[in-house]
């Protein structure tokens, strides 16, 4: 047991210290994955939390084959339970869950994962968060009258789940093509960032998927060279989470 704790911690110092060497990485996930019977839960929540970090932040630098490693670990941490704390699942952490196995384009695992993990989530978050992350997976299978449903019923205090609520009803009415109803529903939107006082980071995403959008909708089909250009500003967008989706309905449209 001593061995291994040397030898795990050694890896995930190399993991840290040289971020950019992948090989450090798959060396810790290698040993998290085979000798996690070797440490306590507590200490093992710890270094499931350091590896999937790791992934966010190579996620955030724009490498989405992360999203399949960052799966790996939550699986294994689900199944040992060193994903809990007091025996409840953070509802970030269930979105994060949901979000990696859309990537990955596991969607029936996903769907059992919402359902089975419902009733682990902290009691005031549990119905939103339910509802939300089980609209994201019947956007993904477009279902998306079922997504109109889930999302106009729900209450989401939180402000940030709810622009997110929001963003998805957003892409749900494009996909319909329901013109008049996006447009009310943007300006619905854009009133509530200003009214909530979102700020900084969150703000100007959300005020950049309006912006784009609406953009998007006033694009005509045939003026090829406005939809380059389109491209390309989005593609030079620095605060754009949506970047993927707008990127995919301008390829659609040549």
């Amino acid at each position: 047991t001593g061995i291994a704790s040397i030898n795990v911690y050694l890896s995930c110092y190399r993991m840290l210290r040289f971020p950019e060497e992948e090989a450090h990485f798959q060396e810790f996930k290698s040993i998290l994955l085979e000798q996690s019977g070797r440490f306590d839960a507590e200490e093992m929540h710890g270094l499931f939390i350091l590896a999937l970090n790791y992934c966010v932040r190579r996620l955030n630098a724009g490498e989405q084959r992360y999203y399949a490693e960052a799966l790996d670990l939550y699986k294994e941490g689900l199944a040992k339970g060193y994903l809990f704390e007091n025996g409840l699942l953070s509802r970030f952490t269930y979105h994060n869950i949901v979000a990696a196995g859309l990537q990955t384009n596991e969607l029936d695992w996903v769907r059992f994962f919402i359902n089975e993990y419902k009733n682990r989530l902290e009691q005031r978050y549990r119905e939103s968060s339910f509802s939300f992350n089980l609209a994201r997976l019947e956007y993904a299978n477009r279902n998306y009258n079922f997504v109109l449903e889930l999302l106009q019923k729900a209450n989401y205090r939180d402000p940030l789940l709810n622009l997110a609520a929001k963003t998805l009803l957003l892409k749900t009415y494009f996909e319909l093509g329901e013109l008049d109803l996006l447009q009310s529903h943007l300006d619905a939107m854009r009133n509530y960032i200003h009214r909530k006082r979102v700020l900084g980071y969150h703000r100007t995403n959300y005020l950049n998927i309006i912006r784009y959008t609406e953009k998007l909708t006033r694009l005509q089909y045939r003026d090829k060279k406005a939809r380059t250009e389109l491209s390309l500003e989005l593609q030079d967008e620095k605060v754009l989470t949506e970047k993927t989706f707008f990127l995919n309905v301008l390829d659609v449209m040549q």
